[in-house]
């Protein structure tokens, strides 16, 4: 709790904040919940770079604490992608309804994350980085006394992911290198970028996107700086390169997927979310890209035919509605005359 009032009263000065102490679960963690504007009137904003940063700060204190922490990302850990309420959704009704169809990609994102299973692609492109925040987290373990399974354990998954990185990239396993303050030598990585802080920034930013027109526009900037990326870099970081890629873009597409499906909404549709295939059919950002398949054209009349079919449908629907008002209205205008 000290911890994170220091790390809060230094990061957010002059906002107030209330937090919360959770040690009855199996994670014990403390929930905070910060006034967005101070009482000067400042507004907090931040991004995902920024929320790393508490994070990076927060375990810097709990360590001055005595505290064994180490501030991860979601790679670290080889962890499976996260999935969206509308993945979950779509999962669920496939299961109780074969008539609906959903993607072997939905299907496979939904059952890795709830069986934990560890992302190999990760693994291949991340496996070197992924031991070295295990092999730093064993080293502030022992820093802090923790001895025992723990500690045992920290520094077998380490090597365990070393030896799997290994394995899967048709490499020889390293042993970690470990400079002065006991973290690992660092690797030659895209991720090392110059461009990279800027990147992470313009990615941080398409999550404050409030309509699919500011997302897309977003999304070609953040592509725009891919490209530039791409082009600087040497041929053994491609393919890796690529996967991260992938990644971006995917995420992108998702959170366009859900703005077009609350606009739809909004504006008195079904209800039903777009496919993520479509959304990702209609909504690429225009740029040349040679790697484009030439049916591309054909995937994009298909899905603008659909988008008009549901606009034709909400339009449809919402004639009927006003229909059935009029209806209702002029019966109780009947009642009230009677």
């Amino acid at each position: 709790m000290a911890v994170a009032r220091a790390v809060l009263e230094e990061r957010a000065p002059g906002h107030k904040f209330v937090l919360a102490h959770h040690a009855e679960t199996k994670h014990v963690h403390i929930h905070a919940m910060v006034q967005a504007r101070s009482a000067d009137g400042e507004r907090l904003t931040f991004y995902k770079a920024d929320l790393h940063a508490w994070r990076e700060a927060y375990a810097e204190k709990a360590r001055e604490h005595g505290i064994a922490m180490v501030a991860t990302r979601r790679y670290d850990h080889a962890m499976s992608r996260p999935y969206t309420k509308e993945h979950a959704g779509a999962y669920k009704r496939a299961q109780h309804d074969a008539r609906y169809q959903v993607s072997d990609k939905t299907v496979a994102r939904v059952e890795d994350k709830q069986r934990s299973r560890m992302d190999s692609r990760l693994l291949v492109a991340n496996g070197g980085a992924i031991a070295g925040v295990w092999q730093r987290t064993a080293a502030v373990m022992r820093a802090a006394g923790v001895t025992g399974q723990a500690l045992t354990a920290a520094e077998a998954i380490g090597k365990n992911v070393l030896q799997i990185h290994a394995h899967r990239a048709g490499e020889k396993p390293a042993a970690g290198v470990f400079k002065d303050g006991g973290g690992p030598a660092p690797t030659s990585s895209f991720l090392s970028h110059p461009g990279m802080k800027e990147l992470t920034r313009l990615i941080g930013a398409t999550e404050m996107a409030q309509t699919p027109l500011e997302m897309r526009q977003k999304m070609a900037r953040v592509n725009q700086a891919l490209d530039q990326m791409r082009d600087t870099l040497p041929n053994a970081e491609q393919t890796r390169f690529e996967q991260y890629r992938e990644g971006v873009n995917d995420k992108m597409h998702d959170r366009l997927a859900r703005l077009q499906f609350e606009q739809q909404k909004g504006a008195g549709g079904a209800g039903e979310a777009a496919p993520e295939r479509d959304a990702r059919g209609r909504d690429l950002p225009s740029r040349d890209d040679t790697r484009q398949p030439e049916t591309s054209a054909r995937h994009a009349e298909k899905a603008r035919q659909r988008v008009q079919q549901q606009k034709d449908l909400a339009k449809q629907k919402g004639r009927q509605a006003d229909d059935q008002d009029r209806k209702t209205q002029r019966s109780q205008d009947n009642e009230y005359e009677r």
